[in-house]
């Protein structure tokens, strides 16, 4: 009948359900779309929480509402056929981006001139492009053979190139940032869409790194790009365009810099953006500022981040525009100044207090604002780093200052409730007791109690282990009521490895209280204790430890509310195993057990195992930390709140786990009024390439204090002390020639990295005693493990001096240290630097000579190896250092191999004089010396009275 009525549905696209109404004769073909691969599932679940989370961040910047400011950029590609354009439209810079055979593309303008904004509305356009190609793949409408990387903005901040390849460090923080992927072959598909090339990493704030930093992270980036890597990196055009001399740039990257905006188009944005009561007052004043182009308030107009914070800082009265021309302002900075000021009370302005809540939103007094974040950016600037950790607030002085004293007063409280609770319970149960009386019953719950610590000290580490956790870093973790999908994270998150340390920590302890059982009269306390302590305890803080299965993007609100409800969890659930475990032994006794008996047990040994999970956790050091400062008056009580309510104005942003102030610039404004600023470079002229030389540069003078000043502290000291060379230092001797560099010494070994596991254990000492009121054996812990750990550093220094070569020559370089030698030609080594000193991946906190050879070519003996194919050459010291001896002969004979740590002040020597001298006259109004100036300066003006003498008259 259908036939002979001609009906004939197709469908084609995407449906949840296709329901077909009528009687149906015949049969029903459906085609239906291959399975979409594991690999592009990941890379659209990718792109998704990629497209929300940096849509929320535009909303909070007020960028995606307000009307755009037109910012024009110059964009130099590297082909023929993209010579050079001119534009501001995203669409268009992305179509040229994704034509280029090498997609790789360098971001540069001056400070506050949109560079992170444009990767953000890049990273937004390539994530549309990448759901619209698959969607179109997915209807079989074919699509570019060439995918859409999924573009993910991360700072440079937390890679550290001594440590991590460039790629395996791309994996992690998309692992840690986005847990919840779908996964490829049953683990984490971050490692797989890197292999595959389907990232596209945008890396912003390569200028805010240290200037060692910047060069080395820019050569590693280059070195790990491949032929079809794709990469995006913003920076400032004065840092990129001095290491771009310097060697340090990008292979084959299209440019793209910043232009200045131009008056007319400030002044229509300003005018189109502002609210109708001041836009009048705005009109006047931009007429005024048109009649002075040249002036400051012209000239700070053209950047775009200063005319966002003139429309936020004037949006609304008491705020006037017209201000700007009744101060006098003597300089562009001036003005910026100004307008960073006005930023704080515009997010926070003067509004009734909500009595509903401590600080209702926007409800926060800009003064202390203004303190508050200015405190927040002091100690960011001082730790030379842009990411606000909140896990990181417990390192700050105040609260290391306050971390004993108060780790000893909660330690006094317990102690105190302990011994309350052991005696009233001791003294109920004494007359009851067939035998031992109170002493029984006092010693039991003794015992029941570290029971409890113990058990939770080594849960605490098994699952630390188990996930490979970084000690004092926090992860969103996976919901515990969904207990399969939790225990199918944390079987994905493991490895092999890992897996049999953390099964020591447990095993051991249930094969020794299986040995027990075998040879006791009663084994169900011992059978009760393993199967709830070493058996259900551990997988249920698994289930808890696992990372979280959302796909979504991390925040520091989240990943805070994981800790927290992670700590309380273990309380409620894995500490209550624990206290069964330890009541076991009160309920099964062979004189006869009670059921009081075991219930005071059982809630001692919960009773220590919650003190050690709550007091280990990383929610303890965060109320901690905010309280110290809370009551020093640094913080808010409510911080986390205060940070989210100066994201949603716009002054933070988030970043992962982190947050960030929106611009560097505002957190070295904030900063200076700490008296924490940053060295910064006085503004310049926009960056030019320099003029060719024409003679010898002058000796480069030092950059700290005179020669004849001493070290103003011990640091500085021992700084002086590493920078001397080899040849002066006892034990060694060193011989250079034309043709050859040869040191040989007896070097003893410093034994560093033995501390943080040594105070590990001391802080569980000391919990685990001052909780049961032991004060003595908590202190004598204590002095035991700082007794222990120096001893090491004793023995290891007072082992044979360590036996040391290195010779160099044109042809090759050969090393030994202790029995192992090594000998390298140089045609076979690719890089030469001083790096951290990985030993069987462990941090050794030392600094030493590394090589690195090609791929493919002969490596030295496995003793040898550090990290990321680095091999060790010559132990040096704590420091990045490297003799000027030793570093002249690498710069010989390594040549352009060589790598010297950039930020290594020269060695002081009082022996450099340096006299500029002018004879004439300086027409041009005045005579400059730029430079650091050490000693006097000595200004002759010629005789009026001599003009017209031949200087050799006398």
């Amino acid at each position: 009948m259908a036939d002979e009525l001609g009906i004939h549905n197709v469908m084609r696209g995407t449906a949840e359900y296709v329901l077909q109404i009528g009687h149906v004769h015949g049969d029903v073909t459906v085609h239906l779309p291959p399975a979409a691969d594991p690999v592009e599932r990941a890379a659209s679940a990718l792109a998704r929480s990629i497209r929300v989370q940096w849509a929320a961040e535009l909303n909070a910047w007020d960028l995606a509402s307000a009307e755009p400011l037109s910012v024009r950029w110059t964009a130099h590609w590297p082909t023929a056929r993209h010579a050079a354009a001119h534009g501001d439209r995203i669409a268009t810079v992305v179509d040229d981006f994704l034509t280029l055979r090498h997609r790789r593309l360098v971001v540069l303008g001056g400070p506050g001139a949109g560079k992170s904004t444009l990767a953000v509305l890049l990273a937004l356009e390539l994530t549309d492009r990448c759901l619209s190609a698959r969607r179109a793949r997915h209807d079989g409408e074919g699509g570019d053979t060439r995918p859409v990387p999924v573009p993910v903005v991360l700072t440079l901040e937390s890679w550290d190139p001594h440590r991590e390849h460039f790629h395996v460090w791309l994996a992690r923080r998309i692992a840690e940032e986005h847990p919840g992927l779908p996964p490829v072959d049953g683990r984490h598909p971050a490692a797989r869409l890197v292999q595959d090339r389907r990232v596209l990493p945008v890396l912003d704030g390569l200028d805010e790194l240290p200037e060692h930093r910047r060069s080395l992270v820019v050569r590693e980036i280059d070195r790990a790009l491949g032929e079809q890597d794709a990469v995006v990196l913003t920076s400032r055009t004065r840092e990129y365009r001095t290491g771009e001399e310097a060697g340090d740039a990008i292979a084959r990257a299209a440019v793209m810099e910043a232009q200045p905006v131009g008056l007319p188009e400030a002044t229509a944005y300003l005018l189109r953006s502002a609210a109708p009561q001041v836009r009048r007052n705005w009109k006047l004043l931009l007429d005024a500022v048109d009649q002075e182009p040249d002036g400051p308030i012209a000239r700070t107009l053209t950047s775009p981040l200063m005319i966002w914070l003139a429309r936020r800082g004037f949006a609304a009265p008491p705020a006037d525009p017209l201000e700007l021309l009744r101060l006098p302002f003597p300089s562009r900075e001036a003005v910026e100044s100004h307008l960073l000021d006005l930023i704080i009370p515009a997010v926070f302005p003067r509004q009734p207090h909500a009595p509903d809540r401590l600080h209702a939103p926007k409800q926060w007094d800009a003064r202390r604002s203004g303190h508050w974040l200015a405190y927040l950016a002091g100690r960011l600037t001082a730790r030379r780093t842009t990411e606000l950790a909140w896990w990181d607030l417990h390192r700050s002085a105040l609260v290391r200052a306050s971390m004993l004293p108060t780790l000893l007063l909660v330690c006094l409280m317990l102690s105190k409730v302990v011994s309350a609770g052991v005696g009233w319970f001791a003294a109920g149960q004494a007359d009851t007791s067939r035998f031992g009386g109170e002493w029984l019953h006092t010693w039991g719950l003794e015992l029941a109690l570290s029971g409890g610590l113990l058990h939770g000290m080594a849960l605490w580490i098994a699952v630390d282990v188990w996930f490979g956790f970084r000690r004092g870093q926090p992860r969103r973790r996976a919901n515990p009521f969904r207990i399969g999908a939790a225990l199918r994270s944390a079987g994905r998150a493991a490895s092999v490895g890992r897996a049999l340390k953390a099964s020591a920590v447990i095993v051991v302890p249930a094969a020794f209280f299986t040995f027990l059982v075998s040879g006791t009269h009663d084994p169900r306390p011992y059978v009760v204790m393993i199967i709830c302590s070493t058996v259900l305890a551990p997988l249920l803080m698994a289930t808890l430890a696992a990372p979280s299965d959302t796909e979504d993007a991390s925040t520091p609100d989240e990943v805070l509310a994981s800790e927290r409800t992670a700590a309380w969890l273990s309380v409620c659930t894995v500490a209550v195993l624990i206290g069964i475990g330890q009541g076991a032994h009160g309920w099964y006794r062979q004189n006869g057990g009670s059921f009081d008996a075991g219930m005071a047990r059982a809630v001692a040994g919960w009773f220590g195992a919650s003190v050690m999970l709550l007091l280990m956790s990383l929610w303890s050091r965060w109320l901690l930390a905010k309280g110290c400062l809370a009551i020093a008056g640094r913080v808010p009580w409510s911080l986390m709140e205060f940070l989210r309510d100066a994201h949603h104005g716009g002054l933070l942003q988030r970043s992962g786990g982190v947050y960030r102030f929106r611009h560097l610039r505002l957190q070295e404004h904030l900063a200076a009024k700490t008296g924490r600023a940053a060295p910064r470079v006085p503004a310049q002229a926009p960056w030019q390439q320099p003029p060719p030389r024409t003679r010898p540069e002058p000796a480069t003078l030092p950059s700290t204090a005179s020669g004849a000043a001493a070290p103003s502290t011990i640091r500085d000291a021992l700084a002086e002390a590493e920078r001397a060379p080899l040849s002066s230092l006892k034990h060694w001797s060193v011989h250079t020639d034309e043709h050859m560099f040869r040191a040989e010494g007896r070097g003893r070994r410093i034994a560093l990295g033995h501390w943080p596991v040594v105070m590990f254990f001391a802080v569980m000492t000391v919990i685990r005693s001052a909780v049961n009121g032991n004060w003595l054996p908590a202190l004598a812990g204590l002095l035991f493990w700082c007794f222990f750990g120096t001893l090491i550093m004793v023995v290891v220094w007072l082992l044979p001096p360590q036996r040391q070569e290195l010779c160099m020559t044109t042809a090759y370089i050969e090393f030994r240290v202790g029995r192992g030698r090594a000998r390298l030609a140089w045609a076979d080594v690719r890089d030469v630097a001083v790096r951290k000193y990985i030993r069987r991946k462990r941090d050794t906190k030392l600094y030493a000579l590394h090589v690195r050879p090609h791929p493919g070519a002969p490596q030295p003996a496995r003793s040898f190896r550090s990290s990321d194919g680095w091999f060790l050459v010559l132990p040096l010291s704590t420091r990045e250092v490297v003799p000027p001896d030793l570093a002249a002969a690498l710069r010989r004979f390594a040549g352009a191999r060589w790598r010297p740590p950039v930020d290594i002040a020269p060695p002081r020597s009082p022996h450099i004089t340096i006299r500029n001298e002018i004879s004439g006259q300086a027409h041009a109004g005045g005579v400059i010396q730029a430079g650091y100036v050490h000693g006097d300066i000595t200004s002759g003006r010629p005789d009026p009275r001599a003009a017209g003498r031949d200087p050799g008259d006398g």
